[in-house]
């Protein structure tokens, strides 16, 4: 036990859900997740729209919807350019929680929470997360860290992604996933016993990857399977289970424990690519045939980008690829997304969006070559929005999309800006991409990335206030506003999230 244990301890699994984490607990796969249950209170917590990692865990440093953080995916539009921007840190147009507890006199420390690259300075320490570029870098606050993190553990790996599978063996990448837990891990035992902290926090993104890749085998709960993969995917989760149970035994009795996700996970039926929607429906035009633009785009720039992008040099270290030629189509093609788009000729295009899909339209005098008069962009959006309603699944005939709203009916903010115009809402298991690069509508799942994002997250509590928080409809942003609540720290009007700490029941 430290010298002094955090008076608030928080534990993240990055797309954690209770219809995957409930079945694990009960069967003894997850014995200290199953206490946790046991003891305190849980419930699904509510993430943002969209239900993806950088708008959510900003939502949850920050109290504020992504109109007002300035974060909805992992990119953002700039005015007048049609090149999205990296979201970052510094994206982050509101106070996060480590900035408002450093001012409040608390010293916190943070691990791997995502959206903090470059570290913000505290007081305390941060730990940036899988967005960091390199090691190589500076990823941690203070700078030193870095370094003394290295010598500790040896290494201190980036988180892989869902698509670094693509060329390794299932066992071998699970075998990556555990290893990388363990460093995350390790450096949260270590730094809880060597840093006094009020405010804890250790974020486990390999939760995430592993359902993208493995929803489909997660979701048969076969614990008696003797098939290698499924062995070793149970072996992740008791991996991860045993760091749950020792880093909650760090907390002291006067403490408080939150176990937290940023969304949920659920199996993937159909894909929707909107930029073909786009273009079979008269609104966009490319410029030529998408194949040969890719290639010519591939042929150009692959020596520019192996000798430039640090993320690359990294992934083929670590992950056996079929070849390097497939890792650089890979790298590239992402950056490539919007050069097939005619502008001049497209009246709406779709640049950014994952799990939801995102229209922007292409107006004069906000984009660079916008094509739609302003008087005409309402009458526009009417009709994007009547004809994407009818939209039907081609395998069961059943609607495709649930909703689409413009993003003022979501959204509220200074930064409303930041996102696009229409966000297109499909109905559960169905699932929108911008899709520039394919020639079909609709797709099944991807081979690689079976199960992807649900709204629905999860949050337990355990410690001196468990019995004290309001769970009936917990949302995500009113995850800064209780944690304040905790310190004494006053909750300023302009956060959307509310503390869920009930009134009457602190002075009981």
């Amino acid at each position: 036990m430290p010298n002094q244990s955090p008076k608030v301890l928080v534990v993240s699994f990055d797309g954690g859900v209770w219809s995957n984490l409930i079945p694990l607990a009960k069967a003894g796969i997850m014995p200290n997740l199953k206490m946790l249950l046991d003891e305190g209170a849980h419930a699904n917590l509510e993430s943002t729209i969209p239900p993806v990692t950088p708008p959510a865990w900003t939502a949850f440093m920050t109290g504020c919807n992504p109109g007002k953080s300035g974060v909805f995916d992992f990119y953002q539009y700039q005015e007048g350019s049609y090149k999205p921007l990296l979201t970052t840190s510094e994206s982050i147009q509101v106070p996060t929680l480590w900035k408002i507890l450093s001012d409040g006199g608390v010293r916190v420390g943070v691990i791997d929470v995502p959206i903090n690259y470059p570290p913000p300075d505290v007081n305390g320490f941060i730990i940036s997360g899988w967005e960091r570029p390199s090691n190589k870098k500076v990823f941690t606050y203070p700078p030193e860290l870095g370094n003394k993190l290295i010598e500790k553990l040896g290494d201190y790996p980036i988180c892989l992604r869902t698509f670094d599978r693509q060329g390794t063996k299932d066992i071998d990448f699970l075998n990556n996933l555990i290893d990388i837990t363990t460093k995350v891990g390790d450096a949260a035992l270590w730094l809880l016993e060597t840093e006094k902290t009020d405010f804890f926090m250790v974020h486990f993104q390999t939760t995430d990857i592993i359902q993208h890749s493995f929803w489909s085998q997660i979701a048969t709960f076969d614990f008696k399977s003797s098939d290698p993969t499924m062995v070793k995917i149970w072996e992740f989760y008791r991996h991860l289970d045993k760091y749950l149970g020792e880093i909650k035994d760090r907390l002291g009795s006067e403490g408080t424990f939150f176990l937290v996700s940023d969304h949920g996970f659920g199996p993937v039926k159909r894909r929707m690519a909107v930029n073909v929607w786009l273009k079979d429906n008269g609104y966009l035009k490319l410029k030529q045939d998408i194949g040969t633009q890719i290639r010519t785009t591939v042929k150009s720039t692959a020596i520019k980008v192996v000798n430039k992008v640090d993320a690359l040099a990294r992934l083929k270290n670590r992950i056996k690829r079929k070849s390097e030629e497939d890792l650089d189509q890979r790298i590239i093609v992402p950056r490539a997304a919007h050069d097939p788009i005619d502008y001049k000729e497209s009246r709406a295009f779709s640049g950014i969006g994952t799990v939801y899909g995102t229209i922007q339209l292409n107006l004069i005098g906000r984009e660079a070559s916008g094509i739609v008069p302003e008087r005409e962009a309402e009458m526009l959006k009417a009709e994007i929005i009547q004809k994407l309603s009818n939209v039907k699944d081609p395998m069961s005939g059943e609607p495709f999309i649930k909703a689409v709203y413009k993003k003022e009916e979501l959204f509220s903010g200074s930064s409303v800006s930041r996102i696009p115009d229409l966000i297109v809402i499909p109905h559960t298991n169905f699932y929108l991409f911008s899709g520039t690069q394919e020639k079909e509508l609709f797709h099944e799942a991807h081979p690689l990335s079976c199960g992807n994002h649900v709204p629905e997250g999860i949050v337990a509590i355990s410690g001196k206030w468990a019995s004290k928080f309001d769970l009936s409809s917990p949302m995500i942003t009113d995850m800064v506003p209780s944690i304040m609540d905790i310190f004494g720290l006053n909750v300023p009007d302009y956060m959307d999230g509310k503390s869920l700490l009930l009134r009457e029941k602190l002075l009981a």
